[in-house]
């Protein structure tokens, strides 16, 4: 449920209190960031435990609102903080067979790949993943998840439910220039490709794709029309969404690009992305549960470059569907692929049928 203060979240959670083997997870939007800690210490003092991520804005049927949380009470089998390779896990992870793990990331931490593997060795694909990276409109990288013992960043919050998840994921993006190889990353830095610094390859791709000139500082402008596309053995790609430059022409990326990996230079118009987003929602029409929760992590930088046709995106994946659209701009979005490995896509849109 969406909330749009704290007194109603506060006032809902009175008339409906949590049972003991109960949390409370929170998507909070970054404009109700200040008010956070008011929040946390009501929950606190009400014995209430929780989970959540602050989010750029938060989608709620056919809008998406910087302000105000969602608030969704869960029924943990597990649920935890995971460090870089620390989880704290006893069960075997075949007693989660059959449940969703659904997977809040600080979205612009350079351990991103780290975290999502220290899930992956624990658990493996015996469960089916969800979620989105948490984090700011600004790009700019500070604690963004939280839980009733305080607030972090460069960590990953776990929660496994019981209960399957119908997943749809597509992004609308085609190969433009390449391939290209990964000569040298570290996580998500690519600092060179075949041999030379990545942004001298990726400003001549943009330069001949734009007919322009490009400068450092102009770099983000074109990169988001233009990311990365990382070779699958099935000849698709997944995304990989660029955001700055460094000193030495290093590209800093949201989540890794393997070295080796074979590499495009990708483009999309807003056709092409709405139509992705149709796919996947008709997709879901097709194969919805009876009663499911609907969740959406749809990236932040798609937002961005869709504009005032963002909306319409929210909108076509809303009208396919009977229950309400809740979700997040996310900074990487999770999900499990069809063999069922846990997966970090860029500029994405992951709809997740979560049945109850």
């Amino acid at each position: 449920m969406y909330f749009d203060s704290n007194d109603s979240l506060c006032t809902y959670l009175e008339s409906r209190p949590l049972k003991d083997t109960e949390k409370l997870m929170l998507m909070v939007g970054e404009a109700s960031a200040d008010t956070l800690p008011q929040l946390r210490e009501t929950l606190n003092k009400k014995g209430i435990t929780y989970f959540g991520g602050i989010y750029a804005q938060l989608l709620v049927g056919e809008k998406h609102l910087s302000e105000g949380a969602i608030a969704f009470i869960v029924e943990p089998l597990y649920c935890g903080l995971v460090l870089p390779h620390m989880m704290r896990l006893k069960q075997s992870p075949e007693l989660f067979k059959g449940c969703t793990a659904i997977t809040l990331v600080d979205g612009l931490s350079s351990d991103m790949k780290v975290l999502t593997e220290t899930v992956y060795r624990k658990l493996g694909d015996h469960v089916q993943y969800l979620g989105g990276g948490a984090g700011f409109y600004d790009l700019k990288h500070r604690p963004c998840l939280f839980d009733e013992k305080g607030m972090y960043e460069d960590v990953l919050y776990l929660c496994i439910v019981k209960a399957d998840v119908k997943l749809a994921v597509k992004h609308g993006w085609t190969k433009l220039i390449g391939p290209f190889t990964v000569t040298r990353s570290v996580d998500n830095v690519l600092s060179e490709i075949d041999g030379q610094p990545a942004f001298d390859i990726c400003r001549e791709a943009l330069e001949d794709a734009e007919d322009i000139l490009l400068s450092k500082e102009e770099f983000f402008r074109y990169a988001k029309e233009h990311p990365f596309g990382i070779l699958q053995d099935d000849d698709s790609v997944i995304v990989r969404d660029p955001i700055s430059v460094t000193d030495d022409r290093a590209i800093i990326c949201v989540a890794n690009i393997p070295e080796q990996k074979e590499v495009y230079v990708l483009s999309g118009d807003v056709n092409t992305l709405l139509a992705s987003s149709q796919d996947i929602a008709a997709y879901c029409a097709e194969h919805q549960p009876d009663t499911y929760h609907l969740l959406l992590f749809d990236c932040i930088s798609r937002a961005m470059f869709l504009e005032e046709k963002f909306k319409q995106e929210l909108s076509n994946i809303q009208c396919s569907l009977n229950e309400m659209l809740y979700g997040a701009l996310s900074i990487g979005e999770i999900a499990s692929s069809y063999s069922g490995e846990l997966v970090i896509h860029n500029k994405s849109t992951i709809i997740g049928l979560l049945e109850r």
